[in-house]
């Protein structure tokens, strides 16, 4: 193609018919910049099916580890339920001397062991953010991903890993202190510490501070999990539409 448009170029020269030489330059030139733009077009529709194919597959991952949270969330509110039973029934038995000991046995081992902590999967967002959220195209799917990850879901965690978590520790020093315990031998972990629990223990003032510790936190939690478990199924959906484009 080089050589046949050398030839035209040479022809007109050695013929003297430096007009026609001219039109033919400037037609030249305008097929040299007409193809480059093509190639830069070219080039551009590839960076944006690359661009795009990357925005959907960091947005899956986001989805999926939105779904893994939920579920671990709701498993967690299920556990807090169950505690909040045995807080129930440890509080409606303290003026019943005639319960069952296993059943009250059950029952304390329950609270005196409930609590909740949350983990978050923070890898897929960390991962878009570390090459720009930019990347993200639609800005209020952007804004509403960022929001859910640096606003909502660290205050749920503040509130349920470190708030509730000084609390149920303050609970643990209450039992190390209020209840007796027995030490067994175990095959696996050694020991196993067994504490303790009668009417007499009930009855004292400490008591009431450990049901306190034990069952205050629930409300918290259930409504924190709650609210983003309900934001994360939002956050789902939002990212469902987005990919269905």
């Amino acid at each position: 193609m080089i050589k046949f448009f050398r030839k035209i170029r040479q022809k007109l020269l050695s013929e003297n018919k430096f007009s026609k030489y001219l039109i033919y330059a400037i037609g030249e030139i305008i097929l040299v910049v007409i193809g480059i733009l093509i190639a830069l077009q070219i080039n551009n529709d590839n960076q944006e099916k690359l661009n795009r194919n990357y925005e959907v597959t960091m947005l899956r991952e986001i989805q999926d580890a939105l779904e893994e949270d939920i579920k671990n969330m709701e498993g967690g509110l299920e556990n807090i339920a169950e505690v909040k039973k045995s807080v129930f029934k440890l509080a409606s038995i303290r003026s019943d001397p005639s319960y069952p000991q296993d059943s009250l046995a059950y029952h304390f081992s329950e609270v005196r062991r409930g609590g909740i902590t949350i983990a978050v999967n923070y890898s897929p967002y960390e991962s878009i953010k570390s090459t720009g959220l930019d990347k993200i195209s639609n800005s209020d799917l952007r804004n509403s991903i960022t929001n859910l990850y640096e606003v909502q879901l660290k205050g749920v965690e503040f509130w349920v890993n470190d708030f509730i978590r000084r609390q149920l520790y303050k609970r643990g020093d209450l039992v190390a202190t209020l209840f007796e315990k027995e030490v067994r031998p175990d095959s696996i972990k050694g020991i196993e510490v067994e504490y303790l629990i009668n009417e007499e223990v009930m009855q004292k003032d400490e008591f009431d501070d450990f049901m306190i510790l034990s069952g205050g936190f629930i409300p918290i939690a259930e409504r924190y999990i709650s609210v983003a478990i309900r934001n994360m199924k939002s956050q789902v959906k939002e990212i469902e539409l987005e990919l269905s484009k």
